[in-house]
Formats: C-alpha cells, sequence, structure tokens
C-alpha cells in the first residue's frame, strides 16, 4: 500500500493454500481492505493487474464461488468514502506479485510489513 505520494505504507501478503489466480486476487483485494479498514483513510485506489477481476467486479460477473467473497469485498468498500479499481500491467505490479510469492514460499497465513522488507529492495530498486 502507498500513499498519495507513492510512500510506502505498508505491505502484506496471504499464505491461501491451492487456489485460481482470480481467487488469490480477489484475497488480495480483501486482506488490503480489512488492513486499511481501521484507519482514517477515506479514498482508495485499488491497483490490480488482473482485467478478468477488474471486469468481474464493475461488472457483477461472478461465479457463486466467489460471490461471497466479492460481496464482503463491497460490506468493505461501502465504509469508504471514494474508492476506485484500476488495472495496471503486471509490470507496473511487481511489488505486489512479489510480496504474494514470499507468501507461498513461506507458508505463514498472513504476514505485514511496515517496512520494506529488504529482500524487496535486493530485488529490483524498480518495485518498490
Amino acid at each position: 500500500m502507498r500513499d498519495h505520494n507513492r510512500e510506502w505504507i505498508l505491505g502484506y501478503n496471504h499464505y491461501l493454500g491451492e487456489c485460481s489466480v482470480f481467487e488469490a486476487e480477489l484475497w488480495g483485494i480483501f486482506d488490503g481492505l480489512l488492513l486499511i479498514h481501521g484507519r482514517d483513510i477515506d479514498k482508495v485506489i485499488i491497483f490490480i493487474d488482473s482485467l478478468v477481476v477488474v471486469k468481474a467486479i464493475q461488472d457483477g460477473q461472478l461465479s457463486d464461488l466467489n460471490f461471497v467473497l466479492v460481496r464482503r469485498i463491497f460490506q468493505v468498500l461501502k465504509h469508504i468514502g471514494h474508492w476506485r479499481l484500476r488495472y495496471v500491467s503486471r509490470e507496473e505490479n511487481k511489488a505486489a506479485d512479489f510480496l504474494a510469492k514470499m507468501a507461498s514460499d513461506k507458508k505463514e497465513g498472513v504476514q505485514i510489513f511496515d517496512e520494506v522488507p529488504k529482500e524487496l529492495i535486493v530485488s529490483s530498486q524498480s518495485l518498490i
């Protein structure tokens, strides 16, 4: 997560075990929204590198399997003044992908990073 100046606020990941990329993207959105829910944040732009997820949420084209999770996402979004979902390329979303890969390596549920992880800095300065 970044502020309006693109400065690091916090990072997070969540080990989900086996699931589809679509489900992992939805969980990423949900976890992020839960993390900001208790903070004094009234404007959110959700950047996501899955056009399928963006369209599914915007168009309401959801399978029964994911409907509950999407409904929970919208319940949290109701408490945020202004929000927008925006598609970005994988290239622009490398830091998020890196954190997701860290989750699959560590297999530890939700991890929160108040500081940029050293592995992310070492991996590439362009990611942060």
